[in-house]
């Protein structure tokens, strides 16, 4: 599909505010909605099952993480894909977004100082948060603050319903804030087991994330928050 040039760079600033205004809700946090799950195959329970509260215990732990991986977008017709490479600490984010073919389209950074945004063309776009920089660039505030939670497999702080695990007490999805959000694939070989695969989806867009690695270690951060 080919896609007007400004509705493309509308499309990846809206990733780049999508991502970036998740960054600040990285920390640990539990389903506020114990007593109202329902397992995969909707038959109502009365609280979590055992192997699901371990596995939310466990990633509640974590704090740091860096993915690389891919996205496609879907929204109001138009779509687009490309790769991210998303390091993620509590103080610091860096986010780079690469097209198909491999070129950065914007490269992102998240400090204290606030968030700045530049693309391909060198040029920035600076603001004091993420909302605010979709606002500067879309003409509209996206309320996206639940992403670094749900990226690890957990429901952010708030208002969470229609929960279904998988036996072995993985989540596997939940509705917060108008968004709903599945877990199709995780990677079991880490421990935790963390996603791989993930739709989000609200009435006007569908956002899929497929992530090839995760590093959770913390000796990456210096590094990569320097480039």
């Amino acid at each position: 599909m080919k896609i007007h040039r400004h509705r493309f760079a509308s499309i990846c600033l809206l990733i780049a505010g999508f991502l970036m205004s998740s960054c600040a809700s990285v920390n640990t946090s539990k389903a506020s909605a114990d007593n109202k799950t329902l397992p995969p195959a909707a038959t109502e329970v009365t609280a979590i099952p055992p192997e699901a509260q371990q596995h939310q215990f466990e990633i509640s732990k974590l704090t740091d993480f860096k993915i690389e991986g891919r996205m496609g977008v879907q929204s109001e017709g138009y779509g687009v894909s490309g790769n991210i490479h998303w390091v993620h600490s509590q103080e610091n984010d860096v986010i780079d977004l690469y097209s198909p073919l491999g070129n950065k389209i914007a490269a992102i950074v998240k400090n204290i100082d606030g968030v700045s945004l530049t693309s391909q063309n060198g040029k920035t776009i600076k603001a004091n948060d993420a909302e605010t920089l979709t606002e500067l660039t879309l003409g509209w505030r996206l309320p996206f603050s639940k992403l670094s939670d749900w990226i690890v497999g957990r429901p952010a702080n708030g208002v969470v319903s229609a929960f279904s695990w998988d036996t072995t007490g993985q989540l596997s999805k939940f509705t917060q804030d108008g968004w709903e959000i599945s877990y199709m694939q995780y990677q079991n070989e880490i421990q935790p087991a963390l996603p791989s695969k993930i739709n989000l989806r609200n009435p006007k867009m569908n956002v899929r994330l497929v992530i090839e690695s995760w590093d959770t270690s913390p000796q990456f951060l210096a590094l990569d928050a320097n480039n």
